[in-house]
Formats: C-alpha cells, sequence, structure tokens
C-alpha cells in the first residue's frame, strides 16, 4: 500500500491522511524546542479538538508521517464480514 504524502496547510502545518478518506488521521506541527531545533508534533486528529492527543515527537517529518499507522482494525473486520456466514452463501443454517 502506497504512503499518501502529508499534505501541507501553512508553513508549520501537514494533513496526515491513511485509511478514512473524510478526515485526517492526524495533524503535524512543527514547532522549536528550547536548543532553536525544529521537531515535529504528530497529533491523533479528533473531529473534537479537546479529544486530540499527542502520540509523539520527531526531528523529520518523514519520521512523524512514517509514525501515523493505518487503521488495519478496520479492514479486517469488513473483510471478515465478506466471508462470514454459511457455506456457498447460502441463507441460514437449518437444524
Amino acid at each position: 500500500m502506497s504512503r499518501p504524502a502529508p499534505i501541507r496547510l501553512d508553513a508549520d502545518t501537514w494533513v496526515i491522511m491513511r485509511s478514512a478518506t473524510d478526515h485526517p488521521t492526524a495533524i503535524v506541527n512543527r514547532v522549536t524546542d528550547t536548543a532553536g531545533e525544529a521537531r515535529f508534533l504528530v497529533m491523533k486528529w479528533h473531529l473534537d479538538p479537546a479529544q486530540r492527543r499527542m502520540t509523539g515527537i520527531f526531528p523529520t517529518l518523514e519520521q512523524a508521517d512514517a509514525s501515523v499507522l493505518y487503521d488495519n482494525a478496520a479492514h479486517i473486520a469488513q473483510a471478515q464480514r465478506k466471508t462470514s456466514g454459511p457455506p456457498n452463501g447460502g441463507g441460514p443454517l437449518h437444524t
């Protein structure tokens, strides 16, 4: 699976997209640490800003992007729904 590039919103903010197509998975903000070095703060995105959580701080945007994983649980659940049920796709089993 090809990882989409971060989408730049402004000089110091990027959106990271993964499995969901209607909202970001994470937001990355470039900040400056006490030594004057750039750091990339990764926040797990949520519609409610109070629910957003920091997941890491990285020295490069590439490392910040790589830290944002895909939601494989949703893909697994969808695949399980497709393969669950009676054999040969028949209706409910009768005893």
